[in-house]
């Protein structure tokens, strides 16, 4: 099988920048979307700038790759050169049969298309005309139930205010945090495609090697992906979800950085516990302890991973737990650290507060630990 891992893992929040150098590859992070890309299928449209470029081979090595775990493919050719895409996939032993009708020539065209896919090769198809959301192939896309819409090109990705776009929902897309884009009519034919019913798209640099694997076997990807699914969620944590934040946790337990749980007294407040997750994967945790009788709760347990600091996902958490703390009626939220001082005070403004003004059994707690914490408030009017 040459099936070549993905170098880096690295997607972001909506306008996060991308660094110059790229992170550990996450080898289990990877392999874990193996199974979860099997029997998909994915249509890779390709500009026909890109045809002529040594970059494509790399490209089709990727695509190949996808293959051969699984993924049902369609390779669409900007324009009419579909022949010779063929002959790159032949030269890089691609499984792969060219239907000869453009995609403008509709329903026969699919038909070929679908019938080549379910043999099962790569269906290799000229477009027939200009342009990245073209509706022949957009149509293809939807008629043969893609999950992914890739547009391989030649040019960068969208941006704003220079930093590149990693993930941006459909809805996000004509709300005025677009406004200072590029490419936003990209971006808009994009958010049409999710809303015609393909979950994701991906626009991706194709003169950068290894772009397609990179993209797709990891939480945070390379490219920009405008996306119509739940691709990241704050939800609550399940019982089978225990081991993994038990896991997770631990380097930050061993520091003292946080208070020590164990399996039992997290399954006995499961209800108090939430996971941030980027596709299906546990990234982060925090915890909302509530003192109805003081009218006041804790934010705790607040843990991002270590290759996923720094990108706004614990301030997201910190405002999620906050919003549930107000809908639940508190006036107040405080968070106890030791390690998170500044993070608490400069960051989230939280205000710092004695000890005194903590509920007593909660305050007894921390003094029976002898940790040497500071306390930290903040009110939810």
């Amino acid at each position: 099988m040459k099936v070549r891992l993905p170098s880096t893992v690295n997607r972001t929040f909506c306008f996060t920048p991308i660094t110059d150098s790229p992170p550990q590859m996450n080898v289990r992070s990877a392999l874990a979307y193996v199974p979860y890309f099997r029997n998909r299928l994915f249509v890779l449209h390709i500009g026909k700038e890109l045809l002529h470029e040594d970059a494509l081979v790399d490209a089709l090595l990727d695509a190949d790759a996808l293959h051969e775990i699984g993924v049902r493919l369609v390779l669409v050719a900007e324009g009419s050169e579909a022949e010779h895409l063929a002959a790159r996939a032949g030269e890089c032993e691609m499984h792969a049969a060219l239907a000869e009708l453009p995609l403008t020539a509709g329903a026969a065209a699919i038909a070929r298309v679908r019938e080549i896919v379910e043999r099962p090769q790569v269906a290799i198809v000229p477009s027939g005309t200009v342009g990245r959301f073209d509706e022949g192939s957009v149509c293809l896309a939807v008629e043969l139930g893609a999950s992914k819409y890739i547009c391989l090109q030649k040019d960068a990705v969208p941006c704003r205010r220079g930093q590149p776009i990693f993930a941006i929902a459909e809805r996000e897309v004509s709300t005025t945090e677009c406004a200072d884009c590029s490419c936003v009519a990209e971006l808009k034919q994009a958010a049409a495609v999710c809303r015609r019913g393909v979950p994701r798209v991906h626009m991706l640099n194709g003169l950068h090697r290894g772009v397609l694997l990179d993209e797709l076997f990891s939480e945070e990807g390379v490219g920009t992906m405008v996306h119509a699914d739940s691709y990241r969620e704050i939800r609550p944590l399940k019982v089978d979800d225990i081991p993994e934040l038990l896991s997770m946790i631990a380097r930050c337990v061993v520091d003292s950085k946080l208070v020590e749980r164990t399996y039992e007294s997290i399954l006995e407040n499961l209800q108090s516990y939430y996971v941030y997750t980027l596709d299906d994967t546990i990234v982060g945790c925090v915890a909302l302890y509530p003192f109805p009788e003081e009218h006041c709760a804790e934010l705790g347990c607040l843990f991002i991973k270590k290759n996923y600091e720094g990108h706004g996902y614990g301030k997201a958490m910190c405002r999620f737990i906050q919003d549930k703390a107000r809908a639940l009626g508190y006036e107040w939220i405080f968070a106890i650290s030791q390690s998170a001082v500044a993070y608490f005070r400069d960051r989230l403004g939280y205000e710092p507060l004695p000890r005194s003004v903590l509920p007593a059994s909660r305050r007894a707690v921390l003094e029976a630990s002898g940790r040497a914490s500071e306390v930290f408030g903040h009110h939810l009017s």
